[in-house]
């Protein structure tokens, strides 16, 4: 009968009770969701491994939708076991596939399924990572292989996402060289995660690799300097000779800052850098400076335009001392000026 008409042949299992050859016409109709409705109802267990696998080969679409099916299972029991799912399509390399069924079978994410959201992780990043980055996005998963899966990151050349996952302070040193990679708000969110010791080290690298990082080390300096320290942030901008990052560094803070430091280094980064504007304003607008280190740092200087030394002078009782100097350097003009 049935070669010539399964639906026919089909009610003819049905009443007969033979199961498989029952299951079998539900495969050759299409009729994937009557299986597991069937099985239910006969209590008959079949042997869903190689009923899979012979689907697979002819209906892939059908074999995930009766798997998604097998492990829902009957009143939250499933009928198979999910690591056999996994073998049964990972052994015709139906990575897709798989995927799809681990991203419905794991939402519940507890504990016992650690291994399984590591091997799901772990074959797309090593297969298909553009399909692992948007897993991760999701947040679904808390319980897998977090060093493993971090490697394997890096491994795909997913810098933000292998960051995320180290906490060994020589990986992340490691990574950070890819900075130029990374979106510079990540970077800086980042660093609220480290040590202060770690993030200064850290910046200290990032300088060290690729003068390009100055603009993201800046931000950090700026953003986490309470914790990490000011003085320390300073030298080891100047352990690089860069003026710039003092300047851009100090110049967003001093205006919530009285430490002397901060305000006669600013002065000097500002005068180094060619900013005399800056220079002046601070001259004659801070009370925070040490007028003495401030004027000598001036004097040593000879900047072009003595107008800084003179509000400092002027603002501090150094008035003699100014006209020496003017004096000396034939400023002339500028004595006439200030007279």
């Amino acid at each position: 009968v049935k070669p010539l008409e399964s639906r026919f042949a089909l009610s003819i299992y049905l009443r007969a009770n033979a199961h498989q050859k029952v299951i079998a016409c539900f495969v050759e109709l299409g009729q994937i969701d009557q299986i597991v409705a069937y099985v239910k109802k006969v209590g008959y267990q079949a042997d869903y491994s190689n009923l899979l696998q012979n689907m697979l080969r002819s209906n892939p679409e059908g074999a995930t939708n009766f798997a998604k099916s097998l492990l829902e299972g009957s009143g939250g029991v499933p009928l198979i076991d999910v690591n056999q799912v996994v073998k049964v399509f990972m052994e015709q390399n139906r990575l897709q596939e798989t995927t799809s069924i681990l991203l419905e079978a794991l939402k519940p994410n507890r504990p016992d399924q650690g291994q399984l959201q590591t091997q799901l992780l772990a074959m797309n990043l090593q297969q298909a990572p553009k399909v692992a980055e948007a897993i991760l996005q999701m947040n679904m998963f808390t319980h897998y292989d977090r060093s493993y899966i971090g490697q394997l990151c890096e491994k795909a050349g997913l810098a933000q996402w292998a960051l995320e996952h180290m906490t060994d302070a020589t990986d992340i040193k490691r990574i950070l060289l890819q900075a130029h990679l990374m979106a510079p708000e990540f970077l800086v969110n980042h660093f609220s995660k480290m040590p202060p010791e770690t993030a200064l080290e850290c910046l200290t690298d990032l300088l060290r690799h690729n003068r390009q990082n100055l603009q993201v080390v800046v931000q950090v300096a700026i953003k986490y300097h309470g914790q990490i320290g000011a003085d320390k942030i300073v030298k080891m901008f100047e352990q690089f000779g860069s003026n710039e990052g003092v300047f851009y560094f100090l110049g967003a803070i001093l205006s919530s800052s009285t430490d002397p430091e901060v305000h006669f280094n600013y002065i000097q980064a500002a005068s180094r850098c060619g900013n005399m504007q800056e220079v002046e304003r601070v001259c004659r607008e801070s009370t925070s400076y040490n007028p003495e280190k401030v004027k000598d740092f001036l004097k040593e200087a000879k900047l072009p335009d003595p107008r800084p030394l003179i509000y400092v002078c002027d603002l501090h009782g150094f008035v003699g001392e100014l006209t020496t100097y003017l004096y000396s350097n034939s400023l002339m003009k500028y004595i006439e000026v200030y007279v």
